[in-house]
This record gives structure tokens, C-alpha cells and sequence, in this order.
């Protein structure tokens, strides 16, 4: 892999000089990376008060007007309560969860955008989205990225593990009384890998951070950047699956009943192409926003085909060694996908406990 690594980094120093004199773009800017601190400032206020009490009014003091919410956290329970008598049953937030904490584990920004990874921790006690209170603690993954400008937050996209959270909670998607599964609206706002690789190598910057984000996108892009010579994962260490949920449960299953889970992940999808919607770099960590689109024209593990066209976020969290591609932290919406394929047993195959029919 380094041999790899290295022949990338020499083909991309190739071509940037050229650019960087026509550009009259050396060195670092200090304005921007004063303004990119501040940002994180921001967030780091919103996160650390996201869904407590005190939420609302950090909102005011952060939100920019025209603010454009891309994606909520409990995004698929959201959809799948409103317009039903669900919507009716919840409560607040900080009052379904009042003794939530909000723990940044990773914060890194780029230009005016801003991406952190927080682990949500807290007691299940109130109603929320329809589910009744469990006084069950759960302790869970959420990615968020937002965009800034002025000071002010200007768009945000949310996404908690929300699999992970009802699983720990032993909780079920709430039935509506319609017996609809709402699977929520996919808007266009994704690129073909290669769009966004040219983009990059149109506009050349002599930095690590260049570099780390050509070879992420690389990674998705069907026509590889130069020097680009890695066959299969350019990455080190996959520290976090897109579908750990799923990878979780199987290994239960086999540990409870000495049998492994028919089927695959991979097997599900025909045509696949990942469509990318931002990558950042910041110091030795990148972002890369993604979509999994594809033909669910296979079996996923007992799942049958449903032959719809599938198309679930998931984020990359990366972490580099100069020039090498250390660590990959994934996180996908596990949930959101299965309400895509749109059947109860695609939901509960995720959802249920271990000992439910397979």
C-alpha cells in the first residue's frame, strides 16, 4: 500500500506546481483558517446543546435566517410519525430524553463547511416519534455537517444512528394506523464521483489536505486520478462499517444459535455507483458525504429483491499518516435504506431481536 500511496502523492505533486503559478495560490491563508476555528466554535455550541432544553435558544444566537435543514436527526422516525396520530404521542425531545449528553468525538472543518462526529448518550423517558418510554439508556453514534456563513449556520444535515438507538432501547418502528412505511424523500443533491474528482484536479492546492481528499474521492470515482494504483480499499483500517448494525447482528445470531445468516451485503445491489455530496480535509482527518445508489436486484442475506432503486447516505470519516490512508469510520442510514426496499421484513430484519424468524 505505500509504494501505492506514493505514486500518487508524486503524480499529483506533478501537476500541481504548474497550476499553483497560474493560480498565484502558495502557501496557507490565514484569514480562512481563523474563519474555519470560528466555525467549529459555532457548532461546537450546537451540538453540545443539541436536544437538551436550553436548545432553542442557542438556536437563535446560531441560526442564520432562509437556515435550510437538509436532514433531521431522528430523520426516518420524523417521516415515519408525521401526518399520523404518531405525531400526536411524542413529546419534546429533551423531555423524551432529559438526561441526553452530546459528546464530540471528531470536529473538522473546510471552507464554510463544518463536519463532527458526537456520541449520544441518555435515558429513554418520555414518548417520542410514537415510541412509549422504555427507561431503557441507550448510547449511540450521530454524524452532522453544516455550512456557514457570517458567523451563522446556514444549512445543517443530520444523521444519529438511529438502528443503534431503537435496538438498544428494544424498541420497534412505530406502526401507523394507515400501515403506510414512509420511506423519506431522496432530494438531487449528489455528484457522480468523477464530476468531483475533475473538479479537484482542475483546481490543484500543494497540500497534504489536497491530496487526502483526491485520493477519498478517488476511491468513488470510476476514472482514477493519476498515479492512483490501489485494486481494492486504499484505506489501512476499516474502523467502522457503513452497515455495522447489520455486522453486529449476524455475529449475535451466530453466537446464539451457532448458525450463520444466509446471504450477503453486496449481493443486494446491481449497478452500483456511489454519488458524492462533499468532501472536506482538515489537518490528518477528511470527510467524504456519499450515497449508496444502486438496484436492490438481489436477495440482502433473507431479505428477497425488491428491484427498487436504493439510495442511502452514508459518511466516511478518515484518518491519514502523511500520505497514507490509515483509518475508515463509516456510518450509514441502516434504517433509512430498509424502508426503501419498503417491506416489513426488510424493517424487522434489522429491528428485531435475535430469536425473531430469519
Amino acid at each position: 500500500m505505500e509504494t501505492n500511496v506514493l505514486t500518487l502523492g508524486r503524480a499529483l505533486r506533478a501537476g500541481v506546481l504548474a497550476g499553483l503559478l497560474l493560480s498565484g495560490s502558495l502557501g496557507a491563508n490565514a484569514a480562512q483558517s481563523t474563519q474555519v476555528e470560528a466555525n467549529k466554535a459555532v457548532v461546537k455550541r450546537y451540538l453540545e446543546a443539541e436536544g437538551t432544553a436550553g436548545f432553542a435558544n442557542v438556536l437563535k444566537e446560531v441560526q442564520a435566517a432562509g437556515h435550510k435543514q437538509l436532514r433531521y436527526e431522528f430523520h426516518n422516525l420524523k417521516y415515519n410519525a408525521d401526518n399520523s396520530e404518531l405525531a400526536q404521542l411524542g413529546v419534546p425531545d429533551y423531555q423524551a430524553i432529559p438526561d441526553r449528553s452530546n459528546e464530540i468525538t471528531r470536529l473538522l472543518g473546510e471552507g464554510d463547511m463544518v463536519a463532527a462526529t458526537v456520541r449520544v448518550k441518555g435515558t429513554h423517558k418520555g414518548n417520542f416519534y410514537g415510541i412509549p418510554a422504555t427507561g431503557k439508556s441507550f448510547d449511540f453514534d450521530e454524524v452532522a455537517i453544516f455550512k456557514l456563513a457570517n458567523g451563522k449556520i446556514t444549512e445543517t444535515f443530520l444523521m444519529a444512528d438511529e438502528a443503534r438507538f431503537m435496538r438498544q432501547i428494544g424498541a420497534r418502528l412505530p406502526a401507523r394506523k394507515d400501515g403506510k412505511l414512509i420511506a423519506p424523500p431522496i432530494p438531487d443533491d449528489t455528484r457522480e464521483g468523477d464530476v468531483v474528482l475533475n473538479e479537484l484536479l482542475a483546481h490543484p492546492v500543494d497540500s497534504q489536505q489536497y491530496r487526502n481528499k483526491v485520493l477519498m474521492v478517488g476511491y468513488k470515482a470510476k476514472t482514477k486520478p493519476p498515479g492512483y494504483a490501489f485494486t481494492g480499499r486504499p484505506y489501512g483500517t476499516n474502523t467502522r462499517s457503513g452497515n455495522q448494525n447489520t455486522v453486529d447482528m449476524l455475529k449475535d445470531i451466530k453466537t446464539a444459535t451457532g448458525k450463520d445468516v444466509s446471504g450477503s451485503f453486496g449481493a443486494a445491489w446491481q449497478d452500483r455507483q456511489d454519488r458524492i455530496a462533499n468532501v472536506i480535509a482538515d489537518g490528518n482527518q477528511g470527510m467524504m458525504q456519499f450515497r449508496l445508489n444502486a438496484k436492490n436486484g438481489g436477495p440482502l442475506y433473507t431479505i428477497p429483491a425488491s428491484n427498487k432503486q436504493i439510495q442511502s447516505w452514508e459518511i466516511c470519516f478518515a484518518e491519514f499518516d502523511g500520505e497514507k490512508w490509515q483509518t475508515a469510520w463509516f456510518i450509514g442510514d441502516e434504517l433509512g435504506m430498509m424502508l426503501q426496499i419498503g417491506s416489513q421484513q426488510a424493517v424487522s430484519f434489522l429491528l428485531d431481536d435475535i430469536n425473531a424468524p430469519r
